[in-house]
């Protein structure tokens, strides 16, 4: 499955009009989905993580569990996606070979690259934007993108990201954007994802 474009990323399971945004994104474009979920109890992230599962299913896209193997290996998710505190990437690899495996490298281009030859699916920078997602999200230097082109894997930028500021991004060798409140806050949901499909294509990312 490829990894590239309008990364959907969810915010925590609050009800289920989150399925209806989710499947407005997914009809009009977006590319890959990540369930991400940091105060649900397991039986409500099952649930939401089965709905989810079935909607990336249904529009043949790539879907992502954030943090959680055992999660991704319940409902049968796509991939798993960790960052710095998660479980070991080369446990991962070993345990999970046939399933991808996203890895946040924060500003950190060396990290990056060990990533890399370690068999990473993908790789994601940032937060290059002040975001209300992630309330301890690492500030990155834009600049730092000036070295994606040496990665030979999917790059995908991350945090704040919208479409105000989303074309600062894509003027880098980056394979996409992911995105949170963009989509999810917005008063149009469907139109806000056209127009990030739109700002992708113009910039050659789809």
């Amino acid at each position: 499955m490829e990894i590239k474009g309008l990364y959907l990323v969810t915010p925590d399971y609050y009800n289920d009009k989150i399925f209806d945004i989710t499947e407005k994104a997914l009809k009009n474009g977006a590319n890959v989905l990540q369930y991400r979920d940091k105060t649900n109890n397991y039986k409500i992230r099952m649930y939401a993580g089965n709905k989810f599962r079935k909607l990336a299913d249904d529009y043949g896209i790539p879907f992502i569990v954030d943090d959680d193997p055992v999660l991704m290996e319940i409902i049968n998710a796509d991939g798993v996606h960790i960052g710095k505190d998660d479980v070991p990437f080369e446990f991962l690899k070993e345990k999970y070979r046939d399933k991808i495996i996203g890895v946040s490298t924060y500003g950190d281009i060396d990290l990056a690259l060990k990533y890399e030859k370690l068999g990473a699916s993908y790789v994601a920078f940032g937060s290059f934007f002040n975001t209300t997602t992630k309330k301890d999200a690492t500030m990155c230097d834009i600049n730092i993108l000036e070295y994606a082109k040496n990665i030979k894997i999917p790059v995908f930028a991350i945090g704040g990201i919208t479409l105000d500021n989303v074309d600062t991004l894509l003027k880098y060798s980056i394979s996409g954007v992911a995105v949170v409140s963009a989509i999810y806050s917005s008063n149009d949901p469907a139109a806000a994802t056209r127009m990030f499909i739109q700002k992708l294509k113009e910039y050659n990312k789809l």
